[in-house]
Order: structure tokens, then C-alpha cells, then sequence
């Protein structure tokens, strides 16, 4: 009887511990669902039926940029002239960044899957800077709730708070090792992570965040 009871006091001490810790943040109240990983062989029609946050394409081998599908009217960019801009309610400074400042800032490398559902996937390398590099440069504040990239050709995605921080985004300059062609959107696209294609928004001009 007086083991049960240190094994109940045992098991009930540890899960103050988690529910401390998932209070404070430290770990999620729930567990990650696991991604499929997709064997290198999947057909690219059985792909574009999935949605990427439950996908792994870690063994898919990469598409060569002349076979990466375009989408959109490239604008005409004038890059000495082109600038990023941060603005918003939320934003404590305002940023106006050129094309060499954006890359000379921090910057992350991976290899998602982009799927316009139904219609085409794509599987390449992306390297840009982070979102949240962007965020604390501008010094947001810490009220926002939604963060809108607007693109030269006046497409616009709003992403929520909440979504951009359970995914990683950021923006691209390179893709498989090569400066970012105009039709994938030079200067800077966005890449989303785990998120559909529509919201890998082309040719930004403007990140708003209120």
C-alpha cells in the first residue's frame, strides 16, 4: 500500500511539473502530430492532393529551378530602387531596407514543399531572412496580431499571429543556391513553411503589421 501511494505521488508530482511548464510555455499542451515522410518515388499528382503541414519531403528529390511552376505577371523592378518596408500600428521603428541590407541580415535555409493544392507541387531549396529577424528589427510591439505582405503587383496575404509563429517564414533571396529569378519573385519572396502555396507571396514590397 505505501508504494502505491509514492507511485501515485510520483506520477502526480510530474505532471505538475508539465502543466508548470506548459503554462510557462516551455512545452506544448499537445503532442506534434508526426508527418508523413514521403518516399522519394511520390507522384507529384498524389502530392498536390496533400496538405504540407502533414508531409515530410525530406527525401523528394529537388526540382531544378527551370521546372519550379510560376504563377502571376512578373513586375518591372527597378532593384537600386526597390525597397522593403515594415510598417504598421505594431511597428516601434519603421524599416526601409534595401536589397543589399536585406541580405546582409541573418538568414535560415531549408527545403519545404510548396503545394498550390490541386494544381502543381514544387520541392527546391530556400535561403532568406526570418521573419521574427525582420519583427525584432523593427521593434514590434508586443500587442500584434496579423502580419500582411503586400507584393509589387498589389497581391496581398494576411497571415495571423498566431500562424507565424507556429510556422516558419521568411523571405527568399536564393533558391537552389542561385540569386531568386524574376519569375519566382526577385527581389524577395515569401516562403512558408507547411503552409499552402497562396500564401508564398511574390515580389514584397511591404510587410504591415498591426
Amino acid at each position: 500500500m505505501e508504494g502505491e501511494i509514492k507511485d501515485r505521488e510520483a506520477v502526480m508530482s510530474v505532471q505538475k511539473i508539465l502543466l508548470f511548464a506548459m503554462l510557462c510555455g516551455l512545452v506544448s499542451a499537445l503532442p506534434l502530430a508526426a508527418k508523413d515522410r514521403l518516399a522519394a518515388s511520390t507522384p507529384k499528382g498524389a502530392i498536390i492532393t496533400m496538405d504540407p503541414k502533414d508531409v515530410d519531403p525530406s527525401d523528394l528529390p529537388l526540382d531544378a529551378i527551370s521546372d519550379l511552376h510560376t504563377t502571376g505577371t512578373p513586375p518591372t523592378v527597378d532593384i537600386s530602387a526597390w525597397r522593403l518596408v515594415v510598417t504598421g500600428p505594431a511597428v516601434g521603428r519603421a524599416l526601409s531596407l534595401t536589397y543589399d541590407e536585406l541580405k546582409a541580415m541573418p538568414t535560415v535555409k531549408s527545403s519545404p514543399i510548396l503545394i498550390c493544392s490541386g494544381v502543381f507541387a514544387d520541392h527546391a531549396e530556400w535561403e532568406g531572412v526570418p521573419l521574427t529577424a525582420l519583427l525584432q528589427k523593427a521593434a514590434v510591439r508586443g500587442s500584434w496580431s496579423s502580419v500582411t505582405f503586400v507584393a509589387m503587383d498589389g497581391y496581398q496575404e494576411q497571415i495571423t499571429r498566431k500562424d507565424a509563429e507556429a510556422h516558419l517564414l521568411y523571405l527568399a533571396y536564393k533558391v537552389n543556391g542561385e540569386t531568386l529569378p524574376l519569375a519566382h519573385g526577385f527581389p524577395a519572396r515569401l516562403v512558408a513553411e507547411d503552409m499552402f502555396g497562396s500564401f508564398w507571396v511574390k515580389w514584397i514590397k511591404e510587410i504591415r503589421v498591426e
